[in-house]
């Protein structure tokens, strides 16, 4: 339940970032019901009551919101989420009722940040062996942060502890997963952001509530992760033409103050490491590389994504994983994850219960999301070089106007 509590709880967030321009109050409670397939209520509940700048007619506000929210499958597939919004109306600054003051501060207008705890452990993730020894490496300087720079005086030659890790490289090769580990493994809970949530329409929210989610990380003393952080890692612009400029421009400078002042453990991951500001360079403690799994790697993930009850036909070998594995050089382990429970998902539709596996149906469910991948990067390129040849035909028109200008007025001359 501890997903669906987050869900909960993002949801909450998300109402309050969009009914935030109104003159009126209201105080909002939301639920969430959640119902299994035969329809009958789960015994969860959690109200959350809070008070938000809005409109009158919430209910229209609110209906397309709802309607856009998108549900995790793994949840979906077993149980019907349905909310129930309900509120009152208060006149700003008092109640229609009692004339009772509301009071409204700053920290009101800014979104709530959850930590959770995490869902992975190192138990669970097939990592190279340089790649765990790099982050066990620097858990222990992060562990041993006091005996090494108060105790054994390692501060005198660098001020301030750096518990501040960058993870990089593809998508779905394991970043995400690990920073849930590094929080179990410290015996924390863990606080997950991307830019969307700390992004704001509103001029200079954004510094404002990435300030928030680092005080209440520090309040609850969760691991912060920052998600597809190449938005604030990434060099400040120099010649800044609009205030969206501006306004990125002050979201990095004050992740710098902050990296500079906290004191906990914070987690970046990106697909990118190239256009980091030089700045970041001294509060990271370490970049680690995340590739794409070897051969060796990918059987192993194979044969741990398949789950036991699963009711194969005959008992899989060490040699078929190795022979799957080679079919699907160049997947990442959350491609293998999806090839599987695409084939079950498959299984599961055409046969129920009665369904038997083989490993001729894994190794063609895995050579069919190899070719998945193959389709949509010759799909993404396709539109690449179309965007490029656009780009340049522009230019070579822009010239050509330059040109002919240039002849007209000598002409005149």
């Amino acid at each position: 339940m501890l997903l669906l509590n987050k869900m909960e709880d993002d949801f909450s967030s998300y109402i309050k970032r969009k009914l935030n321009e109104s003159e009126n109050q209201l105080t909002v409670a939301v639920l969430l019901i959640v119902k299994d397939r035969e329809k009958h209520n789960i015994e969860y509940s959690s109200n959350e009551s809070f008070k938000i700048p809005g409109s009158k007619a919430l209910d229209s506000y609110l209906k397309p919101y709802i309607e856009g929210m998108s549900i995790s499958n793994d949840i979906a597939e077993n149980y019907t989420l349905h909310w129930e919004v309900k509120y009152s109306e208060k006149k700003k600054g008092k109640t229609s009722e009692n004339n009772e003051k509301m009071d409204m501060n700053e920290n009101d207008k800014l979104p709530d940040f959850i930590s959770t705890k995490p869902r992975f452990s190192f138990s669970q993730i097939i990592l190279p062996q340089k790649v765990r020894d790099e982050i066990f490496d620097a858990l222990n300087i992060i562990t041993n942060k006091d005996l090494i720079y108060e105790d054994w005086g390692f501060n005198e030659v660098d001020s301030i502890p750096r518990s501040v890790l960058n993870f990089y490289g593809e998508p779905g090769t394991g970043k995400t997963m690990c920073a849930h580990a590094i929080a179990n493994h410290l015996n924390k809970e863990i606080m997950c952001l991307n830019y969307s949530e700390i992004e704001s329409k509103f001029v200079g929210e954004a510094p404002k509530n990435l300030k928030k989610a680092f005080d209440t990380a520090k309040e609850k003393d969760a691991v912060l992760f920052f998600d597809e952080a190449d938005s604030f890692l990434g060099k400040r612009i120099q010649n800044v033409s609009q205030g969206a400029d501006q306004a990125l421009n002050s979201l990095r400078s004050q992740m710098l103050i902050l990296l500079e002042q906290f004191d906990g453990v914070v987690l970046f991951a990106t697909n990118l490491v190239t256009n980091f500001d030089k700045a970041f360079e001294s509060r990271i403690l370490k970049h680690i590389q995340f590739e794409l799994p070897n051969q060796e790697a990918r059987a192993a993930i194979i044969e741990k994504m398949l789950p036991s009850k699963i009711p194969f036909e005959t008992a899989l070998t060490k040699e078929q994983f190795m022979e799957a594995s080679a079919l699907i050089d160049g997947l990442s382990g959350r491609e293998i994850k999806n090839a599987i429970l695409e084939m079950l998902t498959h299984e599961a539709n055409e046969h129920g219960k009665e369904a038997v596996f083989t490993y001729e149906k894994l190794s063609q469910a895995l050579v069919d999301k190899k070719e998945m991948k193959r389709k949509l990067k010759e799909e993404k390129d396709k539109e690449l070089k179309k965007k490029i040849e656009e780009k340049l035909k522009g230019v070579a028109a822009e010239t050509k106007i330059k040109s002919t200008t240039k002849k007209k007025k000598k002409k005149k001359k």
